[in-house]
Formats: C-alpha cells, structure tokens, sequence
C-alpha cells in the first residue's frame, strides 16, 4: 500500500518532468556536420589556455560522443538531475509523511498501521528508483534520436554514464530527506538544498576535471569518459554518505514526538 501511495503521489511530477527532458534530449540531436565542424574549432581556439592534463581531452572531445558528453552529461543533467531529485524527494515526503506539516495525506500516512521507518524507506526506495529511471530512459533518448539523425553515440557507454549519474548522485536525495525531517518549511528544504548544490560548481572549470572529492567528478562520468574506468572507489564512498544520510534522518525521524 505506501508503495501503491507513493507512486500515485509522485507519478505525476516525475511523467511530465520525465517529458519535458525526454523532448530536450530528441530536439539536441539534430547536430549536423557544421556544427560539429563549428565546435571542434571552438575548441581548438581555447586549447592553448588549457593545462596540459585539458589539452590531452582534445582528441576526446572532438568527436560526437564528447559533445554529447559534455553538454548533456557534464553541464545539462549535472544541473537538472540533483535539483529534480531534491525536489521530488522533499516536496513528496513532505506532503504524505510528515504530519507535523498538517497536511491531511500526512497525518492519515501516519495513523496507518505501520512503523515510521517503513514509511520513510519505502519513500526513498521509491523515489531512487524513479530517479534512476529519470537518468537512464531520457540519456537513451540521445543515441536513439541520433541514429535517426545519421550521427552515432555509443548505447553501453550512454548506460554506464547514466547509471553514474544515478547512482552518484543519491547523495541529493539523502540531502533532500534529511533536511525535509530537520525543517518543517519546504521552502526551506529547497532552498538550502539548491544553494548547496549550485556551491558545488565554484570554482568552475570549464574543461578540466572536477577536484576527485567532488561528487560532480563521479556523477559526470569523467574518470569513465577521460580513462574509460568505472570510479568504483568514488561509487562505493558516494553510495556510502548516501546510507548514512539516510541513517540520520531515519533516527531523527523516529525519535521527533508529534
């Protein structure tokens, strides 16, 4: 039932947000050869201000894949997805399972006969697993659309990317949830949440690398895109805040008298 109840409270939020990126990702597609013709020289105009770590990303970047790369996965969803997650996870939460906000679905979550801590699970699980999804079928969209365009992105790499921005990124909804059970104004929530995300970028390198503590380094995929190595290291260490994260706000969440 709380799995039943969750999915009605965010299927619409995520469907139209879920079109809306689904349509951005078809519509960016259609590069032709000038374009790309156009950015490869963009490129190797600012080439030699670059360090020399930057210079050797020149052969990379200058094809399809790497636009593709840096301009959906780097700048576009490195945006888009830790703010939708924020904000699905907190307004959601907020709405159905947090009575002292008086909301009517929040107070009759609470008297069910079930304990706060599956309440509370089974809302993270549900909204990870629609935000995984929200990465993987809108990502999928951009080697799809390009083959119909005569341009070519790799499916397994479009995946792997997908997945590392997914995954990589819970630590946005494990944010989201604990500051939801810290703060009793959603406006609040998202407005610390926003503010931290956004601080992440500064300072912001246009094409070196994000420093190896940033989660933005593992969740653009860039030690994938750059060495072709999963971070499993950075996967495991993000994954890990994420279930401590969640841990806090789970004990807060139990011990809070309402």
């Amino acid at each position: 039932m709380l799995w039943q109840k969750s999915w009605w409270e965010t299927r619409w939020s995520l469907l139209s947000i879920m079109g809306v990126i689904l349509v951005f990702a078809a519509l960016n597609q259609r590069l032709n050869q000038a374009d790309l013709d156009k950015w490869i020289l963009e490129l190797q105009k600012r080439a030699p201000a670059w360090s020399e770590d930057s210079q050797r990303l020149l052969p990379l970047l200058s094809s399809y894949q790497g636009y593709v790369w840096y301009y959906w996965f780097r700048l576009i969803m490195l945006t888009l997805w830790p703010t939708v997650a924020l904000g699905i996870g907190a307004t959601t939460l907020l709405h159905s399972s947090c009575p002292w906000t008086g909301s009517g679905a929040g107070i009759f979550t609470f008297s069910l006969p079930v304990s706060r801590r599956r309440i509370l699970l089974t809302h993270v699980a549900l909204v990870a697993l629609e935000m995984i999804l929200l990465a993987l079928l809108s990502s999928l969209m951009i080697p799809i659309a390009s083959s119909m365009f005569g341009t070519d992105v790799h499916f397994g790499s479009t995946v792997i990317h997908a997945l590392l921005l997914s995954l990589g990124g819970m630590v946005f909804l494990a944010l989201s949830v604990l500051l939801t059970v810290l703060f009793t104004n959603p406006l609040k929530v998202l407005f610390i949440g926003i503010a931290l995300i956004y601080a992440l970028f500064f300072p912001f390198y246009t094409y070196e690398e994000f420093p190896w503590w940033n989660v933005f380094h593992l969740m653009s995929g860039e030690t994938y895109f750059r060495y072709g190595r999963i971070p499993w290291s950075g996967l495991l260490a993000s994954l890990g805040v994420f279930a401590l994260m969640i841990f806090a706000a789970l004990r807060i969440y139990e011990r809070r008298d309402f």
